[in-house]
């Protein structure tokens, strides 16, 4: 474990907070592969399939992070020693995810049992001869187990920085979060992140800002699309060749699209089913939308029914595809995911004393509302079966 002086030695321009000081420790980290890795992740995955300028990468992002978290830390007048644990574990949160980001953690976790967040964990205990925090203090942060949860909580230095950086890059201005301002009032009280009143309506605006950047951006009807075919790609393709998962895990996005790709036209792998959906995606050849239906067109009982109901979409879809006469493999079903209320965990200091954010303001019971109203169930399929796929689709889940 390193002893020395952690000293200051470079600043890196970044676009939204002009220059992140880095010193030597931080420095060592970002220099290994595992952490170089992720200048070769797509922070929003496929969503430049609608946003062409998202491609910005995990790796700034964790810069960023890294950046905020320490300002927040800063606000929170935590000693130095501390400070740097959680810069690093800002810098060092995301460090295992997967390539394509969010879009491949349904298949990781299926396949091995956990999420991107284990081996993040293994790569913390790697590296941790370059940094002078408890490697096990460091995983605490990132779990969200620490005495101040800015890495990983209602509000933190991840989603602050994700929010401002997803807007730049995809042209959402409208959705830009006073970061300035949720930092210099958040505070300490009985050993728990507080934010003073004169926060509330930046608190405000930067929930409103995520639910319509989930839906806009995450939540886009083709970035769905994608996403669910990019899953199906790399199941068939795990299910045909030697690779595993634990491979895909130590990939980039660079190195899974060249086997992808080579994998979808080599004469040699059988194939399973006539259907090439990574080359589909790569030319924004997307399946349509045979089905896509929500609270507001079958109602907030049906569809929690539904996601509670139903969680093996590979039975589903070879069950619409025999009804429909098409091929499985022109069939893709996305079960909707239920929201939660974590909105309401936030904590404001009131002159009376802390009270939750929900018991001051309407925001997050509005919030929940329109999460729900953004809950869906897609069914999707090549345009030449979307009539037949979309009957069948109907049928089977009676909507």
């Amino acid at each position: 474990m390193k002893t020395e002086s952690p000293g200051l030695v470079k600043n890196i321009r970044d676009p939204l907070y002009g220059f992140i000081t880095i010193n030597k420790m931080e420095l060592d980290i970002i220099s290994a592969p595992e952490v170089q890795r992720l200048r070769r992740v797509a922070h929003l995955g496929l969503s430049d399939a609608v946003y062409p300028s998202a491609t910005h990468s995990r790796f700034e992002h964790s810069l960023g992070v890294m950046h905020l978290v320490g300002e927040l830390a800063k606000s929170l007048s935590l000693p130095e020693d501390t400070i740097q644990a959680y810069r690093i574990a800002g810098l060092l949160h995301d460090v295992g995810h997967s390539p394509f980001s969010h879009a491949l953690e349904k298949v990781i976790e299926e396949r091995l049992g956990f999420e991107h967040e284990r081996q993040s964990e293994r790569i913390i205990k790697e590296l941790e001869d370059l940094y002078t925090p408890d490697a096990e203090f460091v995983i605490d942060i990132i779990r969200g187990d620490s005495s101040y949860n800015i890495v990983a909580g209602a509000i933190d230095a991840d989603r602050l920085d994700y929010l401002q950086r997803d807007s730049l890059r995809t042209g959402f201005q409208n959705s830009s979060v006073d970061v300035r301002t949720i930092v210099k009032f958040a505070q300490t009280h009985e050993d728990q992140v507080v934010f003073d009143k004169k926060a509330v309506q930046a608190i405000e605006d930067m929930f409103s800002a995520r639910l319509r950047m989930m839906k806009t951006i995450a939540g886009h009807h083709a970035t769905c699309i994608a996403e669910a075919m990019l899953r199906r790609a790399v199941n068939d393709f795990l299910d045909s060749t030697s690779y595993t998962a634990e491979d895909i895990l130590t990939w980039d996005d660079y190195q899974l699209h060249t086997r992808l790709l080579e994998y979808e036209g080599h004469e040699n792998i059988p194939r399973k089913g006539d259907g090439r959906l990574y080359t589909r995606i790569v030319n924004r050849n997307l399946y349509k939308r045979a089905l896509y239906v929500n609270e507001n067109s079958i109602g907030r009982e049906t569809i929690s029914e539904i996601a509670s109901e139903y969680d093996n979409p590979t039975s589903i879809e070879e069950q619409i595809a025999t009804a429909a006469g098409v091929s499985p493999q022109h069939v893709i079903v996305d079960l909707p995911s239920l929201p939660d209320d974590e909105s309401t965990h936030v904590r404001i200091m009131m002159p009376d004393g802390v009270q939750a954010f929900s018991d001051i303001s309407p925001i997050p019971s509005h919030l929940v509302d329109v999460g729900w109203r953004n809950t869906t169930l897609g069914v999707y399929s090549p345009k030449s079966d979307n009539s037949a796929v979309q009957e069948a689709a109907r049928d089977y889940f009676g909507v």
